[in-house]
């Protein structure tokens, strides 16, 4: 008999789980007494068995291989089998999942594998085809382990996530570019490096400091970062014009306006970077 979603003890199939992510995942899994096996990478075979044998099939590899996973194993999921993905985007891998007859929920974790704890981080879910009760039940696990669940779009978060992370992501891209390109090393600048600036840099080198493969992903696998991309481009020119202008009225006019667009989030933004602040000066 099939595996369905009807069945009391689901097994879960997580092909890409032997990476950090995939593992992270698996845990989650079976602390709510779930069956899971697990699979890298192999053969196509092996993909479309694990998932002919699984109630939920679970996609964790990289952002560039993502779409042609789902499509090796649309061919054989049946309509009670769940499919979802771990992507970073959710346009693309939702609309290849849709593909398949099985329900299709998209998934995007918010944080990295390395989180000293996944308790209060967030993650996003996308119902593009699932019965409320598979919504419910997979949202439940996920608020069992302590997570934050926010349900959305694909559309909408594609959107979102070209701010979030596209645009952060370049801020940090491009920064180290900046520093590179002036022959600024970050041993000669941080002796003068504010605690503001400090933090930059570090989250900057973070960063940096992990696989180019999933920035690289972030930000050409959205088609909505280059609209978000080249707002920013032109704001930082608008700011660069205004600068040279050495116009103190003109410049205060601008971050006015700026500080009231942001005003909502001020009594909330300065205690939190209080904090992170004394954090950044107590250890370094």
């Amino acid at each position: 008999m099939r595996p369905s979603l009807r069945d009391d003890g689901r097994t879960i199939g997580i092909i890409g789980g032997t990476g950090r992510m995939g593992d992270l995942f698996r845990q989650i899994f079976e602390d709510t007494g779930c069956s899971v096996e697990v699979i890298g990478r192999a053969p196509l075979s092996e993909y479309q068995g694990l998932a002919g044998r699984s109630s939920v099939v679970l996609i964790t590899v990289p952002i560039s291989a993502t779409e042609e996973v789902i499509r090796s194993v649309a061919p054989v999921l049946e309509k009670d089998q769940l499919i979802a993905d771990l992507t970073s985007i959710k346009e693309k891998p939702v609309a290849a999942m849709l593909e398949s007859d099985a329900q299709v929920i998209g998934l995007h974790p918010l944080f990295g594998p390395n989180m000293a704890t996944i308790e209060n981080q967030k993650l996003i879910i996308t119902p593009a085809r699932a019965d409320p009760k598979t919504v419910t039940w997979l949202q439940g696990i996920f608020e069992e382990a302590g997570m934050q669940v926010h349900s959305s779009t694909p559309e909408a978060h594609d959107r979102a996530v070209a701010v979030t992370q596209g645009i952060i992501h370049l801020q940090s891209i491009a920064m180290a570019h900046t520093l590179r390109s002036m022959n600024c090393s970050l041993d000669e600048l941080l002796p003068f490096a504010t605690p503001n600036a400090h933090a930059t840099f570090a989250f900057m080198a973070r960063t940096l400091s992990q696989d180019s493969r999933l920035y690289g992903g972030i930000l050409q696998g959205n088609p909505l970062v280059e609209k978000a991309i080249t707002a920013y481009s032109a704001a930082v020119l608008d700011i660069h014009e205004m600068i040279l202008k050495h116009d103190p009225e003109e410049f205060r006019q601008e971050f006015d306006r700026d500080a009231a667009f942001s005003a909502s989030f001020h009594n909330e933004a300065i205690p939190l970077t209080d904090r992170l602040l004394d954090q950044v000066v107590s250890e370094w």
